[in-house]
């Protein structure tokens, strides 16, 4: 390619998927994106992957329907704050995005994520890293662990420092 074609080339629009839960960790692997690595080309994927489980205890289904709809309806009301927050933020650094409520509802959130990724087409995925002690890794697994071994696209797992000592 002549050197000329180089600079007047557009640049191949990526497909970034940013893993989002609306905690601090999420937030600030999105601002380490928009800082760092944010094309006004990409296609950016904001996306919620919740685990209806943990927002609902099993006793809850056994309760009057009235019971499970107001926990629905909480549950609900949660994904619309996140969604806000993953708007606000982008919104701070003016990246155009798209919002995915990826279905946990038959898998667990690392494996429903890359699952997502795969269908999406996806050319790299972002998240950040709770900084969960060795113990608790091993015990419960690690979401950020599961989609950096088994997605087929590069994964960057963006840890603080101030935050990982162990």
């Amino acid at each position: 390619m002549a050197e000329s074609d180089a600079v007047t080339s557009p640049e191949k629009t990526r497909t970034i998927l940013i893993a989002m839960d609306g905690s601090k960790h999420a937030i600030q692997a999105f601002e380490w994106y928009a800082e760092h690595m944010h094309r006004d080309t990409d296609n950016v994927l904001m996306a919620h992957c919740a685990e209806m489980s943990l927002h609902l205890p099993s006793s809850a289904y056994l309760g009057s329907p009235a019971t499970v709809h107001a926990l629905l309806q909480k549950h609900e009301d949660h994904i619309k704050e996140i969604f806000k927050t993953i708007d606000d933020v982008a919104k701070k650094y003016k990246i155009e995005h798209k919002l995915v409520h990826i279905d946990s509802s038959h898998h667990k959130p690392g494996e429903a994520i890359v699952n997502a990724a795969d269908q999406q087409n996806v050319d790299f995925i972002i998240l950040g890293s709770r900084g969960h002690n060795k113990l608790r890794r091993t015990i419960m697994g690690s979401v950020s662990d599961y989609i950096l071994h088994h997605s087929h696209v590069p994964v960057l797992i963006c840890k603080h420092a101030h935050e990982h000592h162990s």
